[in-house]
């Protein structure tokens, strides 16, 4: 009996004494992060439309200058004038010069007193230049402006256009006065031996407007490239 009991004794130790395998551990899965940045969406506006000025901008006014008239108007034809030629003291202050007075009927009521100190003038020669003068006969014209032509002589065919020379010279109490020379003539017309040189005169007022043009002085001055 003590036999049995040892051994069933021996045989469970041996039983407990045996080693069992050791199980392996399962390796814990390692879960991968993703980290997904996500961007919320801009939610952009549709452009506001800019409305247009509904007037044009103001700009800064400028100064216009005053244009004086040309005085396009064609000097209307009148008869051939008569005119004065008669010297003073036989000739103006003893030079031989033969001064012209122009007949009122060509000033045309614009102006009278239209004086002329010679009928003749020179490139070369005495004297080159001559003085003109006048009185306006309208109270409003406070300018008068001088136009010349040049016509050929002795044929007296093709005459130039109007050439304005430009303002005469005043008192302010309405006279005017300018000295025309040869050298005021256009190179164009300067080559000519001889040559007739006609005059209007334009009356002009302070609105800068023609008031009344004279008649046209024909045939009365001269013009000589030498010594007549």
């Amino acid at each position: 009996m003590k036999k049995l009991l040892l051994l069933s004794l021996a045989i469970l130790l041996a039983a407990c004494g045996v080693v069992q395998p050791a199980q392996q551990v399962q390796p814990t899965p390692i879960i991968a992060t993703v980290l997904v940045t996500v961007i919320p969406t801009t939610e952009v506006a549709p452009p506001t439309t800019i409305s247009l000025p509904t007037q044009a901008p103001t700009l800064a006014p400028t100064d216009i200058p005053t244009i004086a008239p040309t005085a396009t108007l064609e000097p209307t034809v009148a008869p051939q004038p008569t005119a004065d030629t008669s010297t003073t003291s036989g000739s103006s202050s003893g030079t031989g010069l033969i001064p012209v007075n122009v007949d009122n009927f060509l000033g045309k009521g614009a102006f009278t007193g239209i004086t002329i100190s010679s009928d003749l003038v020179t490139l070369r020669c005495f004297p080159r230049e001559i003085e003109i003068s006048m009185t306006a006969n309208l109270p409003e014209i406070t300018r008068a402006e001088m136009y010349y032509r040049i016509v050929d002589q002795p044929s007296g065919l093709y005459p130039s256009e109007w050439l304005l020379v430009g303002n005469l010279g005043t008192d302010g109490k309405g006279k005017f006065f300018t000295t025309f020379n040869a050298e005021s003539i256009h190179p164009n017309f300067r080559g000519l031996d001889k040559a007739w040189i006609d005059f209007q005169f334009i009356g002009i007022n302070k609105g800068v407007r023609v008031v009344a043009p004279t008649e046209k002085i024909e045939r009365l001055v001269v013009y000589s490239k030498e010594c007549p």
